[in-house]
């Protein structure tokens, strides 16, 4: 009797494909952009991950029960979306398998995207990355980067990452500038900004910045608020004691 794997990779040949990777992590960066990009580019689900230790469940899109984790598609172009956040140990796994479908096929670039929480807003939110080789961090800075000199990656991103280079596969995390406590889909605009100059894509990115502008301006009102009744609460705070 055989053990079950821990992750099963379903997905047809694509021959050398292009993966985006954009999984949930900090700010939410990467689901917002991996999900924006399959939605603009009209692609269609075509694979996605089995595996035992993911929970009984599925994502209700469209009035149609899909998968937590999977796979879209279009010509070459893959994306990868997970609606859930991944254990530690099956992201071990599923980068492993991912990886190797991906070197089969003939991968022409993996790309992952992220977050980087930084605590703070300022007037232009950066876009940090690194590739698996000097020559790739070249074409990261290239295309509107900021090199990535030290720190961690983590999930799947991070993951990824050292897998491909381990195979020698030309790979890349962009991560986007976020406050980090809620979702950004201004910092995941300005990741697929650099990710259209580095894999050579055409979308806009016009509806995200709506997004983030309608956010922006709910937090705007909420602060006001909040202060508002911070002021009111002090004033009878002092005239209960004068």
């Amino acid at each position: 009797m055989t053990a079950e794997k821990p992750a099963t990779i379903v997905l047809p040949e694509i021959k050398n494909p292009i993966l985006i990777e954009g999984y949930p992590g900090i700010g939410l960066v990467g689901h917002i952009a991996g999900n924006f990009l399959a939605k603009e580019l009209n692609m269609t689900m075509i694979g996605y991950v089995e595996s035992p230790f993911l929970p009984p469940m599925s994502t209700v899109l469209e009035g149609e029960p899909n998968p937590p984790l999977r796979f879209y598609g279009k010509d070459d172009l893959i994306v990868a979306v997970a609606d859930i956040y991944v254990p530690p140990t099956l992201v071990n796994e599923i980068a492993k398998e991912l990886v190797g479908y991906l070197k089969e096929m003939g991968v022409r670039k993996i790309v992952s995207m992220g977050g980087i929480g930084i605590g703070f807003f300022k007037e232009k939110m950066d876009v940090w990355g690194v590739g698996t080789r000097d020559e790739f961090n070249r074409k990261l800075q290239e295309a509107g980067a900021r090199l990535l000199q030290y720190g961690s990656i983590m999930g799947m991103s991070g993951k990824l990452l050292w897998e491909a280079k381990k195979e020698g596969l030309e790979a890349y995390a962009l991560l986007g500038e976020t406050f980090g406590d809620r979702p950004d889909p201004r910092a995941a605009a300005n990741v697929i900004e650099v990710l259209k100059r580095l894999i050579g894509i055409e979308v806009s990115t016009e509806p995200l910045l709506k997004e983030a502008e309608m956010i922006e301006e709910q937090l705007r009102r909420m602060h006001e608020q909040m202060e508002k009744a911070r002021k009111k609460a002090q004033q009878q705070y002092e005239t209960l004691y004068l």
